[in-house]
């Protein structure tokens, strides 16, 4: 016998699948609400703005998406997560307690799959690429329209990426951390020396020593505490 757990999940899994299929590949989401009549898309939405949240929910009234929850802050949200499985996350990334990507990414780490958009009250050099490297599937506006914000939904539930273009490319000298990196700069922040990341993580010293480099580089820093710094201001870490 299914546990209602299961069966639950099976629900969720089924809305997901129903909502994109109904996306045709190549179409307008623009007006094209008569498409999604029928689906109930959950919703949960991270933000710290009263009036952003209440934004969203008008915007989102009429349609498919239904909000079913709603935090102020990444801890608020993680707590929640414990007690809901929504089918998609609306993220901010100005969050008072962490950014929004940290949030995405420590979701990732916990398994949670469901599909994310990153929003933000300003064009910012870099966000795209910092949404993605997180974990999310697009980006919104929180200056832009409703039609807008519907139309990133929609396009990221089908299973396409919508990042505003709108947000100026990342700096080439900017370059992304890689996994591995990422990996030694958590541990560099956690105050680990090079020894103790060497051992945590089954290399060389010398390895540790030029990921750590590349780091430094690519973040144009040259101590540790600067490199954590401005890893966590560029939502790296």
């Amino acid at each position: 016998m299914e546990s209602s757990a299961q069966t639950s999940g099976r629900s969720r899994s089924a809305r997901r699948e129903s909502a994109r299929a109904s996306v045709r590949p190549g179409m307008s989401t623009l007006g094209a609400d008569r498409d999604h009549k029928g689906l109930d898309v959950s919703l949960l939405l991270v933000e710290d703005d009263a009036m952003v949240r209440s934004w969203v929910r008008l915007s989102l009234r009429a349609s498919e998406f239904r909000v079913t929850a709603e935090a102020s802050s990444a801890i608020e949200a993680l707590e929640l997560l414990d007690a809901v499985e929504p089918d998609f996350l609306l993220v901010d990334y100005h969050l008072p307690d962490h950014r929004g990507t940290e949030l995405i990414r420590e979701l990732r780490r916990r398994g949670v799959t469901a599909p994310a958009v990153m929003m933000t009250a300003n064009h910012e050099r870099g966000f795209n690429e910092t949404a993605r490297d997180a974990g999310a599937q697009g980006s919104v506006l929180k200056t832009g329209s409703p039609i807008e914000l519907l139309e990133a939904l929609r396009t990221v539930l089908a299973g396409r990426p919508a990042f505003d273009p709108r947000h100026p490319r990342r700096d080439p000298g900017r370059a992304a951390l890689s996994p591995r990196e990422r990996e030694v700069l958590s541990l560099v922040a956690e105050g680990a020396t090079n020894q103790e990341i060497a051992k945590e993580l089954g290399i060389g010293v010398e390895t540790v020593k030029t990921l750590l480099g590349r780091t430094f580089s690519k973040l144009g820093v040259q101590r540790r505490a600067q490199a954590v710094a401005a890893a966590h201001e560029r939502g790296f870490l």
